[in-house]
């Protein structure tokens, strides 16, 4: 039986490769994908539990220690009792430094005991006996140094100033190692955390008084979270996200890859029908024909697994040296593989379950009489050549519908990559419109925010900086804005925005219920937000540890906010941890004509900050670009699945009439000809695809924005120009799917091809 499976599937190589490949990228997406996400999570671990501390304190509702503002005299109040025999503080933040978005930076005490593990294999540390006065100081682990080639002696850039680095350490952890780390001091100056620690990191006389003193320091600090280091890397939002983001990915092109494989199996079914009927005739049971298609498919399977795993196991070093992921540092692992593998496997059991069930039923007279090659009986191949040289207006909507069953295979398997690529675009687009409308809908001329700051929830610009945007001639108002995520019961997160009440950018916010904030520890909500978190006028709600009241209701036109809650900035400032701190200012320039030369003014007075005008505000955004890349990159994988697929189809409507195809040369058919047949079919199914893709996009929108707080961020906008970019790859899919295929079907030779069976 071995022996026959093997000969079937080596017996049409080209289709087999095929279909091993189309499974091989979507196990490669679930092993270097899978690797990244776990990569992450290891990373943080080592963070919290390498350092050598038992316990971790963050600020309570934070969505990340990177977010958490914890108060520097915590420190020393914990190293004051007496069963602590140290504590430290620890910064974790990132910025946008040579070509990289995500470029982490840990500040640490250099004489504090976390610090000790970052031992240098080049260099010193923090502090040496080499270190200058008045010299800021840094240490590069061995990736971040390989990725930026910058070595021992150099000096690194990064938005806050110029740091000498004195120091290339390897820890292990490929997350730290691909960082950064300054003293605690310069990392509050560089990441704008003034008296603040994003974690208190204790280690105790007696780890065995671990639960006691927990839950007297729960006592002591209602307003932090203290938590084991062995689990604080669990309670971090941003790792469930990311792992999140990875396996989607990974989960879509193995969905794309297992209707491609459902199709070889069942045209490779087809083909071998009357083999089958006469393996029946011979005394074959159904089950033995069972076990045969089966395996055929499962082996199928299991080779695409061992391709995908060494693919994936190879896309992870690149990805993890890229200057630009440097904060993605992959973990391959024995069960992320078997993870992969077992994918496969099943991934080509199910894609042979309908072909089985099709070909244990085939009763043998029935199959003897199935003419192979040409794709169905004689009297129908002769009506179809009749058809082709007819050459009517329907000719290749007939050739596809006379092949349903793979017509639709193939156009699932398209439309499944579409409608991801849609949605996804569609997503982003939405998210671009709405960041537009969140300045534009709003009195304001200019936006300013953090020079060098990764994204929009790490910026943080001093309340100094709105004074003296304030005495610039020409500008009328300022207002700060500071923004951020909290995570609720509720909710893994909701967006808080804080504003001073009597500030001139609050007054966008039309209140439909109640009435607008007047002073502290109150709330106003979107309508969204109110239905999802279920609270009305006059209830409380509570963000981490503090409560408010909730005084109105209101309605803006962006979704972003209306799905958000808006407090005053004090309250605001202290929940997201920038205290007189805001993360944007928006500017109101007394005359139209002055935008501009306001714009450059600030530019070039104030250094710590960058200014775009309320239209170009999302060009100044860099959460935009990585969204974009992340769209591209998605797509780019749905063109290659998508197309293997196609060229899959393609290869096989060839191969089944390849006595057709030499009866239309005979019959004085020319080569440009049937290469133009076999084109316009694989066109045909990437327009169709289209249309559908996009349907199921628009629909998959509707469906999302009804998640509670999440779904107002997921509108899907579909415009014209994400449908001819949609239109741009299902026409690339068509062309790359059939190019090899209508090259093959127009260089048959007529005499070989009529001897085909």
């Amino acid at each position: 039986m071995l022996t026959q499976i093997l000969k079937n599937i080596t017996r049409r190589k080209t289709r087999t490769l095929l279909t091993v490949s189309g499974i091989a990228v979507g196990v490669a997406m679930i092993v270097a994908m899978g690797a990244m996400g776990e990569g992450l999570r290891t990373g943080y671990a080592s963070m919290f539990s390498g350092s050598g501390a038992n316990l971790v304190m963050m600020q309570k509702g934070s969505y990340d220690i990177t977010l958490s503002g914890v108060d520097e005299d915590v420190i020393s109040q914990a190293a004051a009792m007496p069963e602590v025999a140290s504590a430290g503080g620890v910064i974790v933040g990132n910025v946008n430094v040579s070509g990289s978005f995500y470029f982490y930076v840990f500040g640490y005490d250099p004489k504090g005991f976390a610090i000790q593990r970052f031992k240098p294999v080049a260099g010193e540390m923090l502090g040496g006996s080499h270190s200058s006065m008045g010299s800021r100081e840094i240490m590069l682990g061995k990736q971040a140094s390989e990725a930026l080639k910058l070595n021992v002696g150099d000096i690194i850039r990064l938005p806050g100033g110029a740091f000498r680095i004195v120091g290339i350490y390897a820890t292990g952890s490929g997350f730290e190692d691909a960082a950064s780390v300054v003293s605690l001091a310069d990392a509050q100056l560089l990441l704008q955390k003034y008296r603040q620690v994003g974690a208190v990191q204790i280690k105790l006389k007696d780890p065995r008084q671990i639960d006691q003193v927990r839950a007297k320091l729960e006592r002591q600090y209602p307003k932090l979270t203290i938590s084991e280091s062995s689990q604080a890397a669990n309670d971090q939002q941003m790792v469930g996200m990311m792992q999140g983001v990875a396996w989607g990915i990974a989960f879509l092109a193995v969905i794309i890859g297992g209707v491609g494989m459902t199709n070889t199996v069942m045209m490779s079914a087809f083909e071998r029908t009357r083999e089958i009927g006469t393996l029946r005739a011979l005394g074959w049971s159904r089950w033995r024909v069972v076990i045969m298609v089966m395996g055929e498919s499962t082996l199928l399977g299991a080779l695409g697994g061992l391709v995908g795993c060494a693919a994936g196991a190879a896309l992870v070093i690149p990805m993890s040296t890229s200057s630009a992921m440097s904060y993605l540092q992959g973990k391959l692992s024995l069960s992320l593989l078997g993870q992969g593998m077992l994918t496969a496997v099943v991934l080509g059991c199910v894609g042979g379950l309908y072909p089985t069930w099709w070909a244990s039923r085939l009763m043998p007279v029935e199959a003897l009489r199935y003419e192979g090659g040409a794709g169905a009986s004689r009297k129908s191949q002769a009506s179809n050549i009749k058809f082709q040289v007819g050459l009517r207006k329907s000719e290749t909507l007939r050739s596809l519908w006379s092949r349903r069953g793979r017509t639709v295979l193939t156009i699932v398997g398209i439309s499944i990559g579409l409608t991801a690529v849609v949605a996804l675009s569609g997503i982003s687009e939405g998210f671009i419109r709405e960041m537009g409308k969140l300045f534009t809908q709003g009195d304001v001329d200019l936006v300013a925010r953090q020079a060098g700051a990764s994204d929009l929830g790490y910026s943080a610009i001093s309340e100094r900086v709105g004074r003296q945007i304030a005495a610039i001639p020409g500008v009328e108002s300022v207002s700060g804005l500071v923004v951020g995520f909290v995570t609720m019961e509720q909710t893994p997160f909701v967006m808080v925005f804080g504003y001073d009440p009597q500030e001139p950018a609050l007054r966008h916010f039309k209140i439909v219920q109640g009435r607008g904030l007047s002073g502290s520890r109150e709330a106003i909500l979107g309508r969204p937000a109110a239905d999802s978190l279920k609270v009305n006028i006059g209830e409380t709600l509570r963000l981490g540890e503090m409560g408010f009241r909730v005084v109105g209701i209101f309605e803006t036109g962006v979704s972003w906010e209306e799905g958000g809650i808006v407090i005053p900035l004090r309250d605001g400032q202290a929940i997201l941890g920038k205290p007189r701190q805001v993360s944007l200012y928006a500017i109101k320039v007394r005359n139209a004509s002055q935008v501009e030369p306001v714009r450059k003014q600030i530019e070039a007075n104030i250094s710590e900050v960058i200014v775009a005008s309320s239209s170009d505000v999302n060009e100044f955004m860099p959460e935009m670009e990585v969204m974009n890349v992340m769209v591209w990159a998605i797509s780019a994988l749905a063109i290659l699945v998508g197309g293997i697929g196609m060229m899959n189809t393609m290869v096989m409507s060839v191969f089944e009439r390849t006595r057709e195809i030499g009866t239309l040369r005979a019959l004085g058919w020319r080569r440009r000809k049937v290469l133009g047949m076999v084109i316009k079919e694989s066109l045909a199914l990437g327009l169709i695809g289209v249309v559908i893709g996009v349907v199921l996009a628009w629909l998959l929108g509707l469906a999302m924005q009804q998640i509670p707080i999440w779904g107002t961020w997921l509108a899907v906008v579909i415009s014209p120009g994400l449908l001819a970019q949609t239109l741009a790859i299902a026409i690339l899919l068509g062309a790359v799917g059939g190019l090899y295929p209508a090259w093959r079907a127009a260089n048959l030779s007529p005499v070989e091809a009529l001897r085909y069976e």
